[in-house]
């Protein structure tokens, strides 16, 4: 943690303005000024190096859900734990009387539902009555898990995404292979913005434009304003998205490393966890030293 904060203000520094009082922990993302505050660590069977691949939060409940590695010696790979924001002792493990291995989800937040991939298919999480049950292609083992409106998924060592409607499956981008996927609507119509081994990528209908040639962004969120993040080593990253999908493209908007998963909470703030600590990145009135020009 202190490794992150020290980064964090060296990253703060190049824009401060010596005519207001400092911020150390505030850096700027795109035209905002955000306050980074340490939250508390998350509580998992962590292996020595902390690999969390998702966190969401069930919005309702205010609970934070997160992927994990846990440790070499668990017969799972993949784990999910949770969080209730404001209550640190509401917290636990989703556990089973088989080996699931749930290592990606995504939530229905009308529904209050949460559906799981792993290595025996989908499984749903009603948090209404804390039910879960087989929800879709048992045996097989899937890799990405989305909701919007419907449930989207890949399996291992398949190419494309698979959407189920119902009782009946289709398959779209079949000749991709899919690492990491988000389903967002743009002007009525859903985009796909999605990272494969040649880099990441944006799709509208049959029209296909690639974004970036780094194939190695850690992950993609949409926060509540269907705004779609990447983040990387070296910081977080936007999708610029345009009505004509081949001009759309992706802009770095802050420098800040060591980010291992990221989600926005219910106020749109990011929540940001780096190695086992969680971080709040909070909207604040101050500047960050930015030098706004004369009217």
């Amino acid at each position: 943690m202190i490794i992150f904060i020290f980064l964090l203000a060296v990253t703060a520094a190049a824009d401060v303005n010596e005519t207001e009082p400092p911020c150390p922990s505030c850096l700027l993302m795109n035209t905002t000024c955000y306050n980074m505050s340490y939250l508390f660590d998350l509580d998992a069977p962590f292996r020595k190096q902390v690999v969390i691949n998702k966190m969401d939060l069930l919005r309702s409940k205010n609970m934070l859900y997160f992927s994990f590695e846990p440790v070499f010696e668990d017969e799972e790979y993949y784990k999910t734990g949770f969080v209730k924001l404001e209550d640190l002792s509401y917290h636990g493990i989703i556990t089973g009387s088989q080996i699931l291995n749930l290592g990606t989800f995504d939530i229905d937040q009308a529904n209050g539902q949460i559906y799981f991939g792993g290595s025996d298919g989908i499984f749903v999480l009603d948090t209404n009555n804390n039910q879960m049950a087989s929800y879709s292609s048992r045996g097989d083992t899937i890799t990405n898990v989305f909701y919007k409106n419907q449930v989207y998924f890949v399996r291992y060592d398949d190419k494309g995404i698979i959407v189920k409607q119902g009782d009946y499956f289709k398959t779209i981008l079949e000749y991709w292979t899919v690492k990491k996927f988000v389903v967002v609507e743009k002007d009525t119509v859903n985009v796909i913005v999605f990272l494969s081994n040649l880099g990441l990528f944006v799709s509208k209908g049959k029209v296909v434009h690639r974004l970036s040639k780094n194939a190695f962004f850690r992950g993609l969120a949409v926060d509540l304003d269907g705004e779609v993040y990447a983040w990387w080593l070296d910081g977080i990253y936007k999708v610029i998205f345009s009505k004509n999908i081949i001009h759309s493209k992706i802009e770095k908007v802050t420098n800040l490393p060591l980010i291992g998963a990221m989600a926005f909470d219910n106020n749109n703030n990011i929540l940001i966890a780096s190695d086992k600590s969680l971080y709040l990145m909070a909207k604040t009135s101050h500047s960050c030293g930015v030098v706004k020009p004369a009217d």
